[in-house]
């Protein structure tokens, strides 16, 4: 699991923040609350192998659901802890601007 008192890194955080978006945007709710590994990719303008290191880590850490196909594509999602989380560390953000 990821030690919690280090803290987490711009990447990182654009990873949860793009995927904490797309769970609240309305717009996708019918195909559902994850994004296609290459989108996520795009809009936090990661290469796909940094990408995959960052979810596999936040995946271990029980923060994100990935999927995997056999053709290498993939989807990925926050899962309640991990909408937790970020949703703990924006009101402490919030806080911390107020």
């Amino acid at each position: 699991m990821m030690d919690w008192d280090e803290q987490l890194d711009d990447a990182v955080l654009a990873i949860l923040s793009a995927l904490h978006a797309e769970a609240g945007d309305e717009r996708v709710h019918s195909a559902g609350p994850d994004m296609s590994l290459a989108k996520l990719s795009k809009r936090v303008e990661q290469r796909m192998s940094t990408l995959r290191r960052h979810l596999s880590a936040l995946e271990s850490a029980e923060i994100v659901n990935v999927t995997l196909n056999e053709d290498g594509t993939g989807r990925a999602t926050l899962t309640p802890f991990g909408m937790a989380i970020f949703d703990a560390l924006d009101e402490s953000q919030a806080a911390a601007m107020a």
